[in-house]
């Protein structure tokens, strides 16, 4: 009967590890090993950072949907949405939407915003294609016009095979 709880907790601890381990596509510059064939795996990292206070949720699909995955294929269009809290001031500024692969700017979206305009949800739709296989992020940047430097909102994580 103890070694049931023993077993239980070891199975555990072995996922854990290998939920842990998986995630490497972030933080790794280089290519996984190769599969039998020469191909190689990327693990997309199931994340995204929130930044600035004012983002209240940020996913891989337009804002109307239900974000149903990171993985995309090269020649997949890959949308992102950003939903914002409403400011205390509505003043011109654009939101910039940047679609990186190994510090690289592959495709940029720009959404200007008018002085009065109340939006909070914006949706962005990356076409450019083929892509190559890896690793990608979008970054999600504010501009105001008040304040000309960038302010980093939120990145999605996701991965092209």
């Amino acid at each position: 009967m103890r070694r049931l709880p023993a077993a239980v907790v070891l199975s555990c601890l072995l996922v854990l590890s290998g939920a842990c381990c998986g995630n490497r596509c972030r933080d790794s510059k280089e290519p996984s090993k190769p599969l039998s064939g020469g191909a190689y795996h990327v693990v997309a990292p199931l994340r995204k950072e929130i930044i600035a206070q004012n983002v209240l949720a940020a996913q891989l699909a337009p804002h109307d949907e239900f974000e149903g995955k990171v993985v995309f294929r090269p020649n997949e269009v890959i949308q992102a949405s950003l939903f914002l809290a409403s400011p205390g001031y509505f003043e011109q500024r654009r939101i910039v939407a940047f679609l990186i692969n190994d510090d690289v700017v592959i495709e940029e979206q720009i959404i200007a915003v008018a002085a009065g305009d109340r939006r909070e949800q914006f949706d962005f739709v990356f076409a450019r294609t083929p892509r190559l296989t890896g690793c990608y992020q979008i970054r999600l940047v504010e501009i105001a016009r008040s304040n000309a430097k960038p302010v980093l909102l939120a990145r999605l994580f996701l991965a092209v095979e």
